[in-house]
């Protein structure tokens, strides 16, 4: 419980702060850090669907956008355009995710902050915001990843919180202007409408009905992130498991347990002597346990 509840106390403590500065100008690199994620989401997905990227670009103003040439077909444009509202929301919960449970938190900040680095060099304009940007992340990442004493953790944490917030945050643009969202430009796709002029009713409808659903997804997937990574495993499950072990059903364990049907008789005989079901004398807390019992 304690662990929880340092856990979520952490979680609120970094919302309320980047909420209370989210007007000031150190956390414009977040939130530029952030637009440089939506976009890398972009040309990640248009690289593994078979296109090629021409450029990575940021805007004043949080605004950004990649320059792409999906191959042809319905799936990869869908799976591209997708990809920048969701792939944000993926990166902020894995992140969270990582950085609470304590595991692979290196290579986690080594490989994103690879990443960043290396579609920095390759995609982005020389001095422009999008390299300026992808420098100093990459960079941070890279070196954060090898800080001692639990701060690689705590970054992640706050990193993955600072992205999930303002992927959320981002959701809002689908409430002003939708033809100008990435679900306005998925929406005139599939219409078969040019963007420009009067926007068709169609186009209204279905961009709203595909924010919808992204940002069903990305309230998904952020809140199972922060479920699996603050709640932790029942105290019931954990004695379970511990008596599981005792009595060595554990599933994953190397030995073979007690070949065939185990019926309370044979289940009474060994634990009479003081035997697990493998044969091999039983821990002296379970024997006292049992003695107990008795």
């Amino acid at each position: 419980m304690e662990n929880r509840f340092l856990r979520l106390a952490l979680l609120l403590a970094i919302v309320v702060t980047l909420l209370s500065y989210w007007n000031h100008g150190w956390v414009s690199y977040l939130k530029d850090f952030v637009v440089l994620i939506h976009e890398a989401g972009h040309a990640i997905a248009t690289l593994i669907s078979g296109g090629s990227v021409q450029t990575i670009e940021l805007q004043d103003g949080e605004a950004g956008q990649t320059i792409a040439s999906p191959i042809s077909g319905k799936s990869p444009f869908v799976f591209v355009v997708s990809a920048g509202y969701l792939g944000s929301c993926l990166v902020g919960g894995f992140l969270i995710n990582r950085g609470f449970k304590g595991n692979l938190v290196r290579p986690t900040l080594l490989l994103l902050g690879g990443a960043v680095l290396l579609l920095t060099f390759k995609y982005t304009s020389p001095g422009g915001l999008a390299q300026r940007t992808g420098l100093l992340w990459g960079a941070f990442l890279v070196i954060a990843s090898f800080l001692p004493f639990g701060w690689d953790r705590l970054i992640t944490v706050f990193l993955g919180t600072s992205v999930s917030l303002y992927s959320l945050y981002d959701l809002l643009d689908f409430t002003d202007n939708i033809q100008n969202t990435d679900a306005g430009i998925l929406a005139h796709w599939a219409t078969g409408t040019v963007p420009g002029g009067a926007v068709p009713k169609s186009v209204v409808f279905l961009g709203y009905l595909i924010a919808l659903l992204w940002s069903f997804f990305s309230v998904s997937i952020v809140f199972f992130s922060l479920k699996r990574a603050v709640v932790p495993v029942s105290s019931t499950q954990s004695v379970s498991d511990d008596f599981s072990h005792d009595l060595g059903l554990n599933e994953g364990s190397s030995e073979s347990p007690f070949p065939g049907e185990v019926t309370p008789e044979v289940l009474e005989w060994f634990l009479s002597r003081g035997l697990d079901l493998n044969g091999k004398p039983l821990s002296a807390e379970f024997t006292n346990l049992e003695n107990k019992d008795g």
